[in-house]
């Protein structure tokens, strides 16, 4: 009904367009009649005008409406209606003339309409494609990425397996001096039983002692397949017990470290000598970084996140933004000494824990990592693995 009224609506303005149009040129050709007479030629354009406008109805029915005009306004005898040759002859000329135009004109429409169509799918083309494309560049950019991470953590892994080459040398080079100091610890430590001073030192440097020969293990476990032990630490209080073990080494070169807590943490599943070896090994890079003395801040929160976050940071010389790719790669290290492991370890010990060690690239004054470690159950670096590796294939 709807479509009815509106074809309706078309037609009547059509129709009544084309009846102005033929009163507009009848009172031209009333006033222009003794300039232009015998041709009433705005008649004849009223005619043209009403097929190229409102189609071959509206200019059949003004054709024949100014042939009539025509003949009864501007050919003698005036007033009346005569059915002669000239008449019939000069309708059949409006008519045919009309019928040329309204079919021109309705030709165009129809080119116009195709043309029209046909650009509109060729946007619509042009998008799909757009969009393909798009989504083609995003699945690939998706797989260099994994592509990369896999191809570093390959370079990283082949790496590892180097040290862990060394790590088996330093092992049985290390070993036997390593019993011998622990034979004369254990001399020291009966001939001074009652110097407490005396056994504390000593306990002091057989803990380092331990720890070095723990380290030299992890170094060897790099290349095996290790079920590391994780059980509750109170990170926290592990850091102040680093801060302790450290403090002669920090008063030695004037370093003056602060813990900072912006939010308890909660005990976290970790494995306690990672991540003591990680701290330790942050903490002696800010010192090599400060030598004429300076600060080291460690502050820990509750990131929304609900991932725990420790941030180390010093007032040393600070990192090259050109180095900072390059930090976390084994045997890379821009010391004059030391094999560049610390920062590959950390991260290796990190990504045990299901987190990630990263560089504060917003400092304005030396330099800053960030620890994020998961407080809930971790996820299996393993898996992480074999999932990146999915993704590339």
């Amino acid at each position: 009904m709807a479509r009815a009224s509106k074809r309706l609506k078309e037609v009547m303005w059509r129709y009544g367009t084309s009846i102005v149009v033929l009163m507009i040129a009848f009172a031209l050709t009333k006033i222009l009649w003794p300039a232009i007479q015998p041709a009433p030629v705005p008649l004849f354009f009223a005619a043209i005008v009403a097929a190229f406008w409102g189609g071959f109805g509206p200019g059949l029915f003004i054709s024949i409406a100014s042939a009539l005009t025509i003949d009864f306004f501007f050919v003698q005898p005036y007033d009346h209606f005569e059915w002669s040759g000239p008449n019939l002859v000069r309708m059949v000329v409006f008519i045919t003339v009309s019928s040329l135009v309204s079919w021109l004109n309705t030709t165009r429409k129809r080119l116009i309409d195709e043309r029209s169509q046909l650009l509109r799918q060729i946007e619509g083309f042009n998008e799909d494609l757009k969009n393909e494309v798009k989504k083609a560049t995003e699945e690939l950019t998706q797989t260099n990425d994994a592509l990369l991470k896999t191809q570093q953590h390959l370079a990283r892994s082949e790496r590892l397996a180097v040290i862990g080459q060394m790590a088996a040398s330093l092992a049985h080079e290390v070993g036997t001096p390593l019993n011998a100091i622990s034979g004369h610890l254990e001399l020291l430590s009966v001939n001074q039983a009652n110097d407490s001073e005396s056994r504390r030192r000593v306990r002091i440097i057989r803990q380092q002692l331990d720890s070095i020969v723990s380290t030299v293990k992890r170094l060897l476990e790099w290349t095996h397949n290790r079920n590391t032990s994780f059980e509750p630490v109170d990170v926290e209080k592990l850091i102040k017990e680093v801060l302790w073990l450290v403090g002669p080494t920090l008063e030695k070169h004037s370093i003056a470290a602060n813990l900072v807590s912006e939010r308890r943490l909660p005990l976290i599943e970790s494995n306690r000598e990672g991540l003591q070896q990680v701290f330790l090994n942050l903490i002696n890079n800010s010192v090599d970084a400060m030598p004429n003395g300076g600060r080291i801040t460690i502050t820990t929160r509750l990131a929304p996140s609900g991932n725990a976050e420790i941030d180390f940071q010093d007032t040393g010389s600070g990192i090259d933004r050109e180095h900072i790719e390059h930090l976390f790669e084994p045997m890379w290290t821009t010391k004059p000494s030391g094999g560049g492991f610390g920062l590959a370890i950390a991260r290796e010990t990190l990504a045990e824990h299901s987190g990630d060690i990263q560089v504060i690239e917003s400092q304005d004054i030396g330099a800053g990592f960030r620890l994020v470690m998961p407080v809930k159950q971790r996820a299996s670096a393993v898996l992480r693995d074999e999932e990146a590796m999915s993704h590339v294939a």
